[in-house]
């Protein structure tokens, strides 16, 4: 009986792509509305129409937002294998400067955290990576690098905060393709 009737749903479904909606954005939520699906139009908080027929609508927070940063095992500029991980705190000022450039936003802003890490990381030694940390100065090394990436997407670092940082030793496996044949 419910096959008999999917064609009324969706015709039904189809007649109200014409009709507008609405949708409201509490304060920690914006959104991207793509008009005729090229021409973006950041929201924010309140009330907005859009004509499902016409136009897509996005939302994504933008209030304060923590991530964390996966462990990656780098080497320093004396040769020292270690591991490190981080935690980020952020938000959201350019809506329109993120979605609209990138496929995943969240996994964009911690891509580009993490290669902040690496590059104020992998260019100490060992001995002046643990002297900053003691000195409190490489909090903000590792803040201002982080912005620097990601400034042109509209995001604001609040805070990049190592959670570990620890050496350890690596061994690259190196596994053959190729058989050899007797």
């Amino acid at each position: 009986m419910e096959n008999a009737f999917a064609w009324l749903r969706d015709i039904a479904e189809w007649l109200g792509r014409f009709v507008p909606r609405w949708v409201i954005l509490d304060t920690t939520e914006g959104a991207i509305k793509y008009v005729g699906g090229k021409r973006p139009v950041t929201c924010g908080p309140g009330v907005h129409f859009y004509w499902p027929v016409r136009s897509t609508f996005v939302p994504y927070p933008i209030a304060r937002q923590t991530d964390r940063l996966e462990t990656q095992t780098m080497e320093t500029a004396d040769g020292i294998s270690f591991m490190v991980s981080g935690t980020l705190t952020h938000e959201i000022e350019d809506l329109g400067l993120l979605v609209p450039r990138t496929h995943s936003p969240s996994t964009t802003i911690v891509d580009l955290a993490m290669a902040a890490v690496h590059d104020i990381c992998g260019d100490e030694t060992w001995a002046d990576l643990n002297d900053r940390k003691k000195r409190r100065t490489l909090k903000t090394a590792l803040k201002n690098a982080a912005q620097e990436q990601l400034k042109d997407y509209g995001v604001k670092v609040h805070k990049l905060q190592l959670n570990s940082l620890v050496r350890c030793k690596a061994y690259k496996i190196s596994l053959s393709s190729s058989t050899e044949e007797n």
